[in-house]
C-alpha cells in the first residue's frame, strides 16, 4: 500500500532534522578540542599583552574567569639579576604574541632571582595580583620555585626607538627591551652612571636613564655618546609634577652600554636636504659638487633622489648611487673635520624598486685632504629596500674627511650585486679631546729596520728584484718582488710593473686569485724577536694603475691572512711623482708581535682596480731625480731574547 504524500514528507523533515542534530553534535564536539578561547576549552596560557589589560587602575586578583579561562603565561627572561640593576626578587619576562611584543614584571619575594638572561620560563599565576608598585605593573604572589625553566639563551633584539617614540608609546614599551642608538650624556653633569642621567638625541630631545647605586657598573663614568639596551620601567619616584611617575630606561649591565664615541659634530647628522643651486644644477648621475648644510660635497656617480622608492629616512631626499657601473660612485666631503672621528653613522639601503638587486659599499675616510683614501670596516652588501642604521667605530686624531659609496664593479648579477643604492642622514662623532682624544691602542714606538730608496743611484724600475737600501743587522736582507700577475715595466726612480695575465684585476678578490702582489720577504737573525709596526709606501700610478691595495702576512709562505689595523687603501691620483700613502700601521696584528727567531716573513701588498692590461704603470716610488728618499719602509723593534 502506498503511503500518503503528508506522511512521506514528515519523515523526511524528521530525517533531515536527525542528520542536522547529529552534525551539531559532532561539531561541537570538535570545538571541546580547540585550544583557542573563542572556540571552545581556553588555552591553559593567556599572552602577556592579555594579562596586561586586565589591570584596570586597581588591583586585581588574576583568575580563570578573568583570564579567559586561563592560569598560566610564559616568555624570555630580560632582566639580569647579577648585574643589581632591577630590584631584588624581579623578574621580568617579554613576549610576543600576534604580532605584539609586551613584558611584564614579576615579583617573586625578598629571594635571589635564580634565572639568566635568555632563559625560557613559565609560572602559574592563577590567584597572584597584578598592580602598579612604584608604578611599575607587577604580578605579585607567585614564589621561584613555581618558575619553570623550559629553555635558555634566546637572543632577543631590543627594539630601537628614538628619545621622542620611546616618550610618546611608553606604556607600550614598559617592561620590553629597547635601545636608543647614540644619545649624549654629557649634559646631564653626572659623572658616573649612579642614579639618574639625562640623555639627549640631536632633535633636542631628552630622556632618563637610571641605574641604582648597588649595580656592578654604577660607579661607570657617564659616557660623552653612546647606545644603551635596557629595561622601559615607569618610577614613581622621580614622578612629574603632575604626579605621573617617571618615564627612564634601566640599563641591564656594563655590556649593553655600547657604541661609545665622542659628541656629534654640530650641524650633523647631515640630511642631504636643500641642496645649493650648484648641486641642482646638474641633473641625474652627473658629477656635482656644491653645498648641504654641513659643508660641500662631491657626488660622483649620484643621483638626489626624491622618488618614492629612494625612501629618505628625514625630509624628502636621499642620495642615490648608480648601479651596473664599472666606474666608482661616492658622496665625498670636500671639507675637514677638526677633532678627528670616534663614531660615524648612517642610515643605508638598497633602492626600492623591487628589480633592484644588492648594493655593495662601505665608508672612507682621508687625513691628506682627500689625496688618498682608507676603507674603515670591509665592504658591506645591502640588500633590504627599508634603510637600517649602520654604525662604524674608529679612533682617529687629527682632521679628517669621509666618503660613503662602491667601487665600479660592472654589470649587477647574483655575485656581484651592484644595484642602486640609497643612503641618507650621516652623522659624525668627534674625538672626546680636540686635537685628540683618548687612544685604547696607542701607536708604540718603533724604528725604521729597513727601507728602499731608487732615486740614488737611480734605478730603471724593471728590476727583477730589489735588495733593501737600509737594513737591520739582526734581519736578512730584505728583498722586494713582484708576484706572477704583475709584469716588468720601466719607470725610472721607482719598481714598476703593470697588470699582466688574460684578466684584469679588477677586485680584491681577483687580485688575490691572480697573483697580483708586491711581496717582501725577510728572517728575523737569532738571538732575537721581531714587532712589526707599520709600512709606509709611496706610489704611482698611471691612470690605467690599481686604485686599491690591501697589506698580508705570511709566516709559512703559504697561508696568507689580511693585517689588522688599517684597512685597504683607495688611492686614484696620477701625478707624476709618487705619493706618499697613510701610514699602514699592523700593530694590532697579533701574529706579527712577538715574532720568534728563525721565521721567515714575508708581507705582501694585493693591488687592484686596473683598468687594462699590460699598459700603463703602478710602481712602488718615484721621486725627483738625485733624491734618495725612502719610497717604502718597514717600521717595528727589535727585541733580545
Amino acid at each position: 500500500m502506498m503511503k500518503s504524500y503528508s506522511a512521506i514528507k514528515l519523515k523526511n523533515s524528521t530525517l533531515a532534522f536527525s542528520i542536522l542534530m547529529l552534525v551539531l553534535i559532532v561539531f561541537s564536539g570538535c570545538l571541546k578540542e580547540d585550544v583557542f578561547p573563542a572556540s571552545g576549552t581556553p588555552n591553559d596560557f593567556i599572552a602577556l599583552v592579555d594579562v596586561r589589560g586586565i589591570y584596570k587602575g586597581e588591583a586585581v586578583t588574576l583568575s580563570r574567569s578573568n583570564m579567559s579561562g586561563a592560569t598560566k603565561i610564559t616568555g624570555v627572561v630580560i632582566s639580569d639579576a647579577a648585574a643589581g640593576n632591577i630590584p631584588k626578587g624581579v623578574l621580568v619576562i617579554q613576549q610576543t604574541s600576534r604580532t605584539i611584543t609586551r613584558g611584564i614584571e614579576i615579583h617573586l619575594g625578598d629571594e635571589e632571582v635564580p634565572f639568566k638572561m635568555g632563559d625560557s620560563v613559565r609560572l602559574n599565576v592563577e590567584g597572584s595580583s597584578i598592580n602598579r608598585v612604584n608604578g611599575v605593573l607587577q604580578i605579585n604572589g607567585p614564589q621561584p620555585a613555581a618558575v619553570e625553566k623550559v629553555g635558555q639563551n634566546i637572543q632577543l633584539q631590543p627594539a630601537q626607538v628614538s628619545l621622542a617614540n620611546l616618550d610618546l608609546l611608553f606604556s607600550s614599551y614598559e617592561s620590553t627591551l629597547v635601545k636608543v642608538a647614540h644619545v649624549d650624556g654629557s649634559s646631564s653633569g653626572s659623572t658616573t652612571l649612579a642614579g639618574n642621567v639625562q640623555l639627549s638625541d640631536a632633535s633636542g630631545k631628552k630622556g632618563i636613564l637610571h641605574t641604582e647605586s648597588t649595580a656592578a657598573f654604577a660607579a661607570d663614568h657617564v659616557p660623552v655618546n653612546a647606545s644603551y639596551v635596557g629595561i622601559a620601567r615607569f618610577n614613581a619616584s622621580s614622578a612629574n609634577e603632575a604626579g605621573e611617575a617617571g618615564k627612564e630606561l634601566w640599563p641591564l649591565n656594563s655590556g649593553s652600554i655600547a657604541e661609545q664615541s665622542g659628541a656629534l659634530y654640530a650641524g650633523f647628522p647631515e640630511d642631504f636636504e636643500n641642496p645649493d643651486a650648484a648641486l641642482t644644477a646638474v641633473a641625474g648621475y652627473g658629477t656635482k659638487t656644491g653645498r648641504f648644510a654641513t659643508g660641500s660635497y662631491t657626488l660622483t656617480n649620484v643621483a638626489i633622489g626624491k622618488d618614492a622608492n629612494d625612501y629618505p629616512v628625514s625630509g624628502i631626499t636621499a642620495l642615490r648611487l648608480n648601479q651596473n657601473s664599472a666606474s666608482s660612485s661616492w658622496t665625498a666631503m670636500d671639507y675637514d673635520l677638526p677633532n678627528g672621528a670616534t663614531k660615524v653613522t648612517i642610515w643605508a639601503g638598497s633602492y626600492g624598486a623591487s628589480a633592484d638587486m644588492g648594493s655593495t659599499w662601505r665608508l672612507e675616510c682621508s687625513q691628506n685632504q682627500g689625496l688618498t683614501w682608507s676603507q674603515i670596516g670591509n665592504d658591506i652588501l645591502t640588500v633590504s629596500k627599508t634603510k637600517q642604521q649602520f654604525t662604524f667605530l674608529m679612533d682617529i686624531r687629527g682632521a679628517v674627511r669621509f666618503r660613503v659609496g662602491k667601487v665600479g664593479i660592472g654589470t649587477s648579477s647574483t655575485n656581484n650585486q651592484n644595484g642602486r643604492f640609497s643612503m641618507d642622514d650621516l652623522a659624525i662623532y668627534e674625538n672626546p679631546v680636540a686635537g685628540g682624544g683618548p687612544v685604547p691602542n696607542p701607536v708604540p714606538s718603533y724604528e725604521v729596520l729597513t727601507a728602499w730608496q731608487f732615486g740614488s743611484p737611480a734605478t730603471f724600475g724593471n728590476e727583477l728584484s730589489s735588495n733593501a737600501t737600509t737594513n737591520h743587522e739582526n734581519l736578512t736582507t730584505a728583498v722586494l718582488s713582484r708576484g706572477p700577475g704583475l709584469g716588468i715595466s720601466s719607470l725610472v726612480r721607482s719598481f714598476a710593473s703593470t697588470a699582466t695575465g688574460t684578466t684584469i684585476p679588477l677586485t680584491k678578490e681577483q687580485a688575490l686569485s691572480l697573483d697580483t702582489y708586491y711581496q717582501v720577504t725577510f728572517s728575523v737573525k737569532e738571538g732575537y724577536e721581531l714587532s712589526l709596526s707599520a709600512i709606509d709606501v709611496k706610489l704611482r700610478r698611471s691612470a690605467a694603475g690599481a686604485r686599491s691595495h690591501r697589506w698580508y702576512y705570511s709566516l709559512d709562505g703559504m697561508n696568507f691572512k689580511e693585517t689588522s689595523g688599517t684597512g685597504d687603501v683607495n688611492y686614484e691620483g696620477n701625478a707624476t711623482e709618487g705619493q706618499d700613502m697613510p701610514t699602514y700601521l699592523v700593530y694590532q696584528t697579533p701574529e706579527l708581535q712577538h715574532i720568534p727567531s728563525g721565521t721567515t716573513v714575508t708581507l705582501r701588498m694585493y693591488a687592484w682596480g686596473f683598468s687594462n692590461l699590460n699598459s700603463g704603470s703602478y710602481s712602488i716610488g718615484r721621486t725627483p731625480t738625485g733624491t734618495a728618499t725612502a719610497v717604502l719602509s718597514l717600521g717595528g723593534q727589535m727585541i733580545p731574547n
